[in-house]
């Protein structure tokens, strides 16, 4: 006859008595008395299309130290999954605190068979560091004959109790799902610790499978916290995955991973523009190793949110009066603003539906805020072509800078008083110190054929461009500085499409003169006419300049008004060479890139048509 050890009998002894608590042994599952089982702004009274992810974070701890505080997040998971509506639950790995120790394991599988009996509580489930026999091994490194991981959360397990799963690599360490989540399905990644590249190919694969699927990516761990213990930084692996996976996957939308202690968020924009919510939350090093707190993310599509908040139901099953000021009920609620149908709308298909500057004919449309900043992971900058056209722009530097990079560039919540921006993109470099500047390919710009039957003519065009001068803008220092520009020089393109002209210039550049004029060099379909000049502008002003042709001349206006020296010789058109970069922030000389732009620059667009006037930025 087995006797039962001390500490395993209270243990024992303990779960059943908040099994009476959480009603969770047949009883009513409603709260009543001392107990509290419903989370703070639980989903009573939402939209019936609203639905809740539970997520299990390290639960190590309590597989070995306190077994019970693990039964009774998945028991009340169990007991209320239909008012909660949870749809699936996730677990973030180290789901055990020592790989090697069968009784951790045990205690494991007992915690996670409940959910397991019901085939209306699905879960997903990987490896952390603490759970396989190695953490420095990739998980196509190991031997898996000797992985306890794969042994007791194999994929037969999880094919025979839920519907939901649909597989895993080779390795068996990494798996997805799929589930039905009011009117849409979403698809779960569940990837190991330390996913190799040979994982990396595999996830890319099932997400090719699956481009229209909204996606939640859960790992061990891709988010760590900083010193301030609040802000979200990417860990070197979570950079890599970043890279590789999310940024480039637009049905990725939401990110969850545990593996570093505390909670916090990080919004990041992925190629596409849009809006990735990326989560990390552990408890393990609290008090009792979290005491039961858990995460339940709700999908609010009602209110056009995800609402996450913390909720620990064994602290539910403690009378409030009894309870101790580490037990917490809750401590961490917040809401992120999405809207699930235009999140979800023309995934991967390089189009940015909300971009309401995106007009007919736009083939390029830059807004250098904060908004339409790229997020990478390495700190690099990047800004997204609102176009949807993939002419993204990166910073670069010019002269080697010395400094950080924000003495020289940076965005500023300083919005102008038309367009779109919500802020600027402001230059502080100048030739003789350096600077950075934004650059692209243009893989988008290379418009018709021209009469030679080369690519890379606009035959009519508007361009814009909303920009400000510095306050402290000085001639020796920043005249003809290039606002934008396309970087080969007008020889080369002429060259290219067998036009008779010549030149050093930038074969097409909006420039500040020395007399602080903004002038317009540009190349057309009969060769190098006349630039066009504004007036001397003011500085710490806000213009916008617009520069129309509509296939015979091209006419410049600043802020609505025709400038006088404009549209005097004959300009069909605009002629560029596709693949040579396009420039902002800098002009060029004989291809060179040179004469560093100083002020602001929040928004520039290049459209095919004579815009009409209504039509502008500026009257937007």
């Amino acid at each position: 006859m087995n006797t039962l050890h001390p500490a395993r009998w209270r243990a024992t002894w303990l779960t059943l008595l908040l099994c009476l608590f959480l009603s969770a042994c047949g009883g009513d599952s409603s709260s009543g008395g001392g107990g509290d089982n419903t989370p703070p702004d639980g989903n009573d009274g939402q939209a019936a299309n609203a639905f809740t992810l539970a997520v299990l974070p390290d639960t190590q701890k309590y597989a070995r130290y306190s077994p019970e505080r693990y039964t009774v997040q998945t028991q009340w998971i169990a007991d209320h999954y239909q008012e909660e509506n949870i749809k699936f639950t996730v677990h973030l790995g180290d789901v055990v605190d020592r790989a090697n120790v069968p009784e951790e394991w045990v205690e494991a599988r007992n915690a996670m068979q409940i959910l397991e009996a019901n085939p209306e509580t699905p879960y997903s489930v990987l490896a952390g560091n603490h759970d396989v026999m190695n953490s420095g091994q990739w998980d196509d490194q190991r031997t898996l004959a000797n992985e306890p991981f794969l042994q007791h959360f194999p994929a037969s397990l999880q094919a025979s109790n839920f519907g939901t799963f649909q597989g895993t690599d080779d390795t068996g360490f990494n798996s997805y799902h799929l589930f039905q989540g009011g009117d849409r399905e979403y698809l779960v990644l569940a990837l190991d610790w330390l996913p190799s590249q040979q994982t990396v190919a595999w996830v890319q694969d099932v997400l090719d499978q699956h481009p229209d699927t909204p996606t939640i990516l859960t790992t061990h761990q891709l988010l760590g916290i900083g010193s301030d213990g609040e802000t979200a930084v990417f860990t070197p692996l979570g950079q890599q995955l970043w890279e590789d996976l999310i940024r480039s996957n637009d049905q990725i939308f939401l990110t969850v991973s545990g593996h570093n202690h505390g909670e916090a968020t990080l919004i990041g924009k992925n190629d596409y523009g849009r809006d990735v919510v990326m989560v990390v939350v552990d408890y393990q090093s609290g008090f009792w190793g979290g005491n039961g707190m858990m995460q339940l993310v709700t999908f609010n599509e009602a209110d056009q949110q995800l609402d996450f908040r913390s909720y620990s139901p064994w602290v539910a099953a403690i009378p409030e009066a009894e309870r101790q000021p580490q037990d917490e009920l809750s401590r961490w609620e917040f809401s992120v603003p999405m809207n699930f149908e235009r999140r979800f709308a023309d995934l991967n298909q390089g189009t940015v539906a909300d971009a309401p500057g995106n007009i007919e004919g736009t083939e390029a449309y830059w807004i250098l805020d904060d908004d339409h900043r790229i997020t990478r992971a390495d700190g690099s900058v990047q800004f997204l072509d609102a176009s949807g056209n993939g002419n993204t722009l990166e910073l670069v530097d010019y002269n080697d800078p010395q400094g950080e990079q924000s003495d020289f560039f940076e965005l500023r919540d300083d919005a102008p008083p038309f367009g779109y921006a919500t802020g600027t993109a402001t230059f502080h470099g100048n030739n003789d110190i350096g600077g950075y500047y934004l650059t692209t390919g243009g893989p988008g710009l290379s418009f018709e054929n021209s009469a030679a039957g080369k690519p890379g003519f606009l035959p009519q065009y508007t361009i814009e461009a909303i920009v400000r001068l510095p306050s402290d803008w000085m001639r020796d220092q920043n005249q003809w500085s290039g606002i934008l520009n396309h970087e080969p020089g007008i020889s080369q393109v002429c060259q290219y499409h067998e036009v008779g002209c010549s030149g050093s210039d930038a074969s097409l550049g909006l420039n500040v003169s020395s007399l602080k004029e903004f002038q317009w060099v540009s190349t057309s379909q009969n060769g190098k006419g006349q630039d066009n000049w504004s007036w001397e502008v003011a500085s710490d002003y806000w213009y916008h300049i617009a520069l129309v042709n509509d296939g015979e001349r091209v006419q410049m206006y600043v802020d609505g008004s025709l400038t006088m020296r404009t549209g005097v010789d004959p300009q069909q058109g605009l002629l560029v060479e596709p693949g040579q970069p396009w420039n902002i922030g800098i002009n060029s000389w004989q291809g060179n890139p040179g004469n560093l732009f100083a002020g602001d620059i929040a928004e520039i667009r290049i459209n095919n048509r004579a815009l009409d006037r209504s039509e502008w930025l500026y009257n937007q």
